[in-house]
């Protein structure tokens, strides 16, 4: 990818590097928007903006170290020589802001899955905004294809995070619905749009089609242990339709 350069007098911005300020402070705008609509308090809800932000960075540079042993190995300066060797790993950057996010919540001995819940619509959010502007730089439609598809998680995931708790498939038999719905889909969902893109791209091997299962399967288990329902009583409602 080109990554044009705009310079502001001394100053000079990378359009990849701005499009990734862009996306990260959209998604942080979501959350920060429904999380206050939760009622989480404000102060700790900017908190977690910053935390996320660190840890974002910090885990993402540090996977894409590992990823790129040879260019990093018997020469670990390098890390921190972005600008002579840029590159952050996305999926570093996801698990660095729920890094970050999960240290705030310990401290203020809040519910981890309902900030997760939050966040994930952040980054979905982001991600679809990320997407649709490297289409732009890269001229690649796939590109487009992917925000579009982000996007749509996110509407979907916004709108089921006000109405889950009535969903009687999830909440089962229980008096009410646990959190960790929306983070367990946008993890999913992430997986399979991580092998669609893959797969579009021409870059499929075994190693990516392991980790979008990983990720497609984690997320569904863990929507099935936050949800109302136990693996004995569906197990019983199994063997009572196939007696009938």
């Amino acid at each position: 990818m080109n990554d044009a350069v705009y310079t502001f007098g001394n100053i000079s911005i990378y359009s990849f590097g701005l499009l990734a300020t862009v996306s990260f402070l959209w998604g942080s705008f979501v959350f920060y928007k429904k999380s206050v609509e939760s009622h989480l308090e404000e102060f700790y809800v900017l908190d977690a903006v910053v935390m996320s932000a660190f840890w974002a960075f910090i885990v993402g540079r540090l996977v894409f170290a590992v990823l790129n042993f040879s260019t990093f190995w018997n020469h670990l300066p390098r890390i921190f020589l972005f600008s002579n060797f840029p590159g952050i790993e996305r999926w570093g950057v996801m698990i660095g802001i729920y890094l970050g996010i999960f240290l705030v919540v310990r401290r203020v001995k809040g519910k981890t899955l309902d900030w997760f819940d939050s966040v994930s619509l952040g980054i979905m959010s982001g991600t679809a905004v990320f997407y649709a502007g490297l289409s732009y730089l890269v001229h690649l439609w796939q590109y487009g294809l992917l925000g579009i598809m982000y996007l749509l998680i996110f509407i979907i995931g916004w709108d089921a995070e006000s109405k889950y708790r009535t969903y009687g498939w999830y909440k089962s038999n229980k008096t009410s619905a646990r959190s960790g719905l929306i983070t367990g889909l946008s993890i999913s969902g992430g997986g399979l749009l991580h092998l669609g893109e893959r797969l579009m791209l021409g870059e499929f091997n075994v190693l990516v089609g392991l980790w979008a299962t990983a990720l497609f399967v984690g997320g569904i288990i863990l929507v099935y242990i936050r949800s109302g329902r136990t693996v004995a009583e569906d197990i019983k409602i199994i063997l009572k339709h196939g007696r009938k």
